[in-house]
């Protein structure tokens, strides 16, 4: 009997030689409700295009150690602790969901980017 070859190995029959699109980078800064006037994005090419602040509904007052998560086709792009009661993005051109918990509440409000002044009230 005569012996048999071992298989050959295959490769992927869809290679592409292309180079993958530069994936935009995702930023945010969080501060006092003023912070627009002194920060800019770390990208020229991509400034914050999308700015939210956290509230208190009662007295309007602004809240700070807000949980942040930022959602896009339901997958968790940002999470984090806000420092400030006011935050800017600079994320790709979509609508979000801006999730916040403050004090175990989470509330959540879908903002489009260029949207500079969406509020979520506890």
């Amino acid at each position: 009997m005569a012996p048999t070859a071992p298989p050959s190995s295959t490769t992927p029959a869809a290679q592409s030689n292309a180079p993958a699109a530069p994936q935009q980078m995702l930023y945010y800064v969080c501060g006092n409700t003023n912070i627009d006037a002194h920060v800019t994005s770390p990208d020229p090419q991509h400034p914050f295009n999308l700015g939210v602040t956290f509230v208190s509904s009662s007295s309007g007052a602004p809240l700070t150690e807000v949980s942040v998560k930022v959602r896009r086709h339901g997958r968790v792009l940002m999470d984090f602790i806000a420092a400030g009661p006011h935050c800017l993005f600079s994320v790709p051109d979509a609508d979000y969901r801006i999730e916040g918990t403050y004090r175990g509440e989470m509330k959540f409000e879908i903002v489009q980017t260029g949207t500079m002044n969406a509020q979520i009230k506890w």
